[in-house]
């Protein structure tokens, strides 16, 4: 119906965006900025229209719905947020010094300088602009409030290749908790338009073979807008209260798991193919310590696969660190849609330890991988599901989106 002709990021440093559209039947064409109409317009087939779009500070809705001569819609909405003046910039083709500052804000070249300058200002919240790019860096982040904002999820990649098997730069191997890509463990975080990536080959011959994307260990982060990309173990979700919104992750074993009280609404969670495997894989692996009330919830999110085989992937199983009797795993699937990878029995069993023996269940799931009437995938029922909402799970922690 119309095609957006230019380049639009999830984030800027600009107070005005171009938006150029061209109509490819003849339309009508309403544009709105934070639900108020700009501007209408009658377009002919393949004409184009330019407008100039002033932002406001923070989070703007970009909408555009065109509408053809039998009356089908067609709506674009776009999410950009506007940095007026963030605290700092990382640029890793910045022409200037590392760390320079100029008007008030420091121009760092990598993550790791980003790191050394927020150890040292760590009073109040401070937001960070990440320019498109491939950082390819190890990073652990202690630091607390602090935004980390990306230009396009798609374009601001931190990637690392390590797995727990190969060697350690102080000898013996490494474990999982030391493969993230990125670490957090200071708290009240907000990560936006960022994809986080483990590129470890799995195909390289050693035992083991946990490669994490991003290890969480601190109480109330967010992700909005992000990707998690990584093989088996890829989101380490073990402290804290987290949320995620509109994320994509992506794994094979086990690749959300920890001990976390994490919230996922509307994310994609994507299965991926293990060759020569019966079994595909496990979508969660939560070890919920037993006086945490709430685990992993998952609210309108979409589980899907690259995988052709159907019935190959469990919904999770229960990890009990070290074979820890005192954990009590808890996970919901809250109104999700299900492919058809998932396995008409959701849960399995980890080293001995029972699916039945946990808290897993499921609420008004759909789809193929639906199965409501399998003994072994317990349902909630109303009562029971209004105690899983966000308000209770994040109890007074307000996220705004």
């Amino acid at each position: 119906m119309f095609t957006v002709k230019n380049y639009l990021p999830d984030a800027t440093l600009s107070k005005y965006v171009k938006v150029s559209v061209r109509a490819d039947e003849n339309i009508f064409v309403k544009m709105f900025l934070n639900q108020e109409l700009w501007l209408e317009r009658f377009l002919r087939e393949d004409e184009i229209l330019d407008a100039i779009f002033e932002l406001n500070s923070g989070k703007n809705v970009l909408q555009i719905e065109g509408e053809n001569f039998e009356g089908n819609r067609y709506v674009l909405n776009k999410s950009i947020r506007y940095l007026e003046k963030p605290f700092a910039i990382v640029d890793q083709n910045y022409a200037g010094c590392d760390k320079d500052v100029a008007g008030g804000i420091v121009f760092c070249k990598s993550l790791k300088s980003l790191v050394e300058i927020l150890k040292k200002e760590n009073s109040s919240y401070k937001a960070v602009f990440i320019r498109n790019g491939i950082y390819r860096e190890k990073v652990d982040l202690d630091s607390s409030k602090v935004m980390l904002i990306g230009e396009d999820k798609n374009k601001t990649i931190m990637t690392y290749s390590l797995a727990a098997g190969l060697p350690a730069e102080s000898g013996g191997i490494l474990y999982t908790s030391n493969t993230a890509t990125f670490t957090i463990s200071g708290e009240d975080f907000v990560v936006e338009n960022i994809t986080f990536e483990n590129s470890f080959d799995r195909n390289i011959p050693i035992e083991h073979r946990q490669a994490v994307a991003v290890k969480v260990l601190a109480d109330r982060i967010m992700f909005f807008n992000c990707a998690f990309k990584s093989t088996q173990d890829t989101l380490y979700a073990d402290f804290g209260r987290q949320y995620y919104y509109k994320c994509y992750i992506e794994g094979d074993v086990d690749f959300i798991f920890g001990a976390a009280t994490a919230i996922f609404e509307e994310c994609v969670i994507c299965s991926l193919d293990r060759e020569d495997r019966k079994i595909k894989g496990y979508v969660t692996a939560a070890s919920t310590k037993p006086d945490s009330n709430f685990g992993f919830l998952f609210i309108r999110c979409k589980l899907i696969s690259n995988i052709r085989e159907k019935e190959c992937v469990y919904l999770g199983r229960p990890w009990h660190p070290s074979s820890d009797p005192q954990r009590w795993a808890n996970v919901v699937f809250k109104e999700c849609y299900l492919d058809e990878h998932i396995h008409p029995d959701g849960w399995c069993e980890m080293h001995g330890f029972c699916p039945e023996n946990e808290r897993f269940f499921e609420y008004r799931n759909f789809g193929p991988g639906s199965s409501k009437q399998n003994p072994k995938r317990p349902q909630l029922d109303e009562t029971e599901a209004e105690r899983y909402t966000k308000e209770n799970v994040l109890k007074e922690w307000k996220v705004e989106i």
